[in-house]
């Protein structure tokens, strides 16, 4: 599952680094489906359900998550009528991101293995709020 995390988390950053420089069209349609990601997620999530793994396992479904957020944001700033949308979209983004990473890093249980699983779980929990706000405006 280690590796799952470094592929996913490596992915994320080039893909979001690519999509500001180069335009959103770089993601080929047979590439990182969500049925692919489900796949990855389905084991990973029956993992966490049973307890094990713990913090590491719920790392690898952060990445999941992020992995499965990223698709969304480049199908949204793909519909984009114009570049002046999709800046607005890159910034709001980039807003969002700072924020999560504050709220993820403002948690300070007491127990070590705690504090990671913590992290993770609230990060997975606004991961989903945004993955379904973003979700929301595609189907509009």
């Amino acid at each position: 599952m280690h590796k799952t995390r470094i592929f996913t988390t490596a992915v994320v950053v080039l893909i979001s680094c690519c999509i500001h420089s180069f335009g959103a069209d770089i993601i080929p349609k047979d590439w990182l489906s969500p049925e692919q990601l489900e796949q990855a997620e389905n084991p990973i999530q029956q993992q966490l359900d049973t307890g094990r793994g713990m913090g590491g396992t719920a790392w690898d479904m952060a990445a999941v998550k992020d992995a499965r957020l990223l698709l969304i944001y480049v199908k949204l700033y793909e519909r984009l009528p114009d570049e002046t949308s999709r800046k607005m979209l890159y910034s709001e983004q980039t807003a969002w991101l700072q924020h999560r990473q504050k709220a993820v890093a403002s948690l300070t249980p007491e127990e070590g293995i705690k504090v990671s699983l913590d992290k993770a779980l609230k990060q997975m929990e606004i991961t989903d709020k945004r993955i379904a706000e973003l979700q929301k405006r595609l189907k509009h």
